[in-house]
This record gives structure tokens, sequence and C-alpha cells, in this order.
């Protein structure tokens, strides 16, 4: 039970760490877009000034979950079926933005940014804890006790892996695992994709890949032409750097992407006569 304890406390903290972000943020005039509140469909201007007051009542929420686990469990609990709605709602309908969620930097929560499972699984892990500690009724925090300490440990642990941005390659800021692929999912989010997709949309699948040193170069089919996105990371936190432009038909063949042995992307391309 103590160790249990523990693992719900941890999910408070992470409550507190999140809201402190919010306010960190709301003081220093970074607040910036999500997809959160392209959900909710708020406009930018009143988001600015709720987020901060939404980090306030995480702060209290995960204060109450370490003094009165009962009542602060089942606000806990509340909150994370928030999330849970939002974040799968804004992953579902493919919705431009990062989470927002523990972030202290607005280039963090970039157009080029997507809610990702991790997050929602994070929502989920605060919704089970908020539940269990709504129906078991604890006792306040024993952090004097070592199965408590322990749990603490082993949840926070779980949220930190939950937590963790992508490795990315030092020089290039590519992300280590799957690179191509996780490109072309942040490229997909991107404004310039949306706002190109509506000017010469819509787009067929992808028909060529090339990569140039840090560059990376997307060829999508449509219905005016060819269209090409060159694509670069510009910082470690994913932030992207996108030029698009309509380009010429001047091949008669077309290419298929397929997946690479490590999970990038290599075309096949076969004539079309």
């Amino acid at each position: 039970m103590l160790f249990l304890q523990g693992c719900i406390a941890s999910c408070g903290a992470l409550l507190v760490v999140a809201g402190v972000s919010k306010i960190y943020r709301g003081v220093r005039g970074a607040t910036g877009d999500t997809a959160v509140r392209r959900a909710l469909r708020v406009p930018l201007r009143r988001w600015r000034r709720a987020e901060p007051a939404i980090g306030g009542l995480e702060c209290a929420v995960g204060v109450a979950v370490w003094t009165y686990p009962a009542a602060g469990g089942a606000a806990m609990a509340a909150a994370g079926a928030a999330f849970c709605a939002l974040l799968g709602y804004a992953r579902v309908k493919r919705v431009p933005g990062g989470c927002g969620c523990v972030t202290w930097r607005t280039s963090a929560m970039s157009a080029g940014q997507r809610v990702s499972w991790p997050d929602i699984v994070r929502s989920a892990v605060l919704l089970g804890a908020g539940l269990a500690a709504a129906v078991l009724r604890p006792e306040a925090a024993a952090v004097d006790r070592a199965w408590f300490g322990a749990g603490l440990l082993a949840g926070g642990a779980v949220l930190a892996l939950l937590s963790l941005t992508p490795l990315r390659t030092p020089v290039c800021h590519r992300p280590i695992w799957r690179p191509a692929r996780a490109t072309l999912r942040a490229l997909t989010g991107h404004a310039v994709f949306a706002a190109m997709a509506d000017a010469a949309g819509p787009f067929g699948p992808v028909t060529r890949y090339r990569r140039a040193g840090c560059t990376e170069e997307f060829w999508f089919s449509a219905a005016q032409g060819p269209v090409l996105f060159r694509v670069r990371h510009t910082s470690p936190d994913g932030t992207l750097a996108v030029q698009a432009s309509l380009q010429p038909i001047t091949t008669k063949e077309t290419h298929e992407i397929l997946d690479g042995d490590r999970g990038g992307v290599r075309a096949r391309h076969s004539g079309v006569r």
C-alpha cells in the first residue's frame, strides 16, 4: 500500500512541475501555441491569459494529492481524463502543435510538433493513479517510510521516461529512431505544409525522397504538379525550417517510398509510359 501511495504521489509531483512550467512561461511571456489550444479552439490571446491560471490549478491539485489523497486523487483523475480526451482528439485529427504539458520554452511547442503517444499514456497514468487514490483513500504522504520512497522513485522514473523528448543526432538534430519517417510526420503537421496543401493540394503520397547533408527533401504529387518540401531541423527540440515550391514535371518515372532496413526511407522507381 505504501508503494502504491508513493506512485500516486509521484503523479501529484508531475502535476506540480507541469503547473509551474505553465506559470513560468506566462511570467516570461513565452506562452506558445499548442495542440490543446487548437483542439479547444481558444483564441491565442485568451489562451496566453488562461494558461498560467491552468498551471496554478494543476499545482493545487498536485499538492492536494500529497495532503488529501482521496480528494486530490479524484481531481487528478478528472484532469487525467480531460487530458486523455484532448490529446487523443488532437492526435487522431492531426492537430498541429505539441502537447505543451511539461515545457519551458515556446520553441518546443512549434507547429512542427505533434502530440505523441507517450503524452497520451502519461495522461492515462494520471487518470489511473487518481482513480486508485479516490477508491483506496490512502493516508497523507508518508515521506519517512521506505516503501513510500521506493514507490515515489519508481513512479517518477516511469513519468520521466514518458516525458523525454526523442533522442537526436548532435549535428543535424534528426531523430535517431526512424529519422526519415519522424521528419515526414513532423512535416505534415507544420504550418507551411498546411498552407501549401490549401494552395496546391490535395497531396497524394510521397513520390520521392532525398537527403543532402542535414537537409531532407520530400516530393508530393498534387493536382497542380509535384510539390517539393526541403526540411531541416534547426534545434535539438525538433523545430523545423521548411521551404516549399511547386516543381515542373520533368520525368516519366514515379518513385515509391518504402521503409528502409533501419526505419529510414528509400525509393524504388518504375517507369510509366
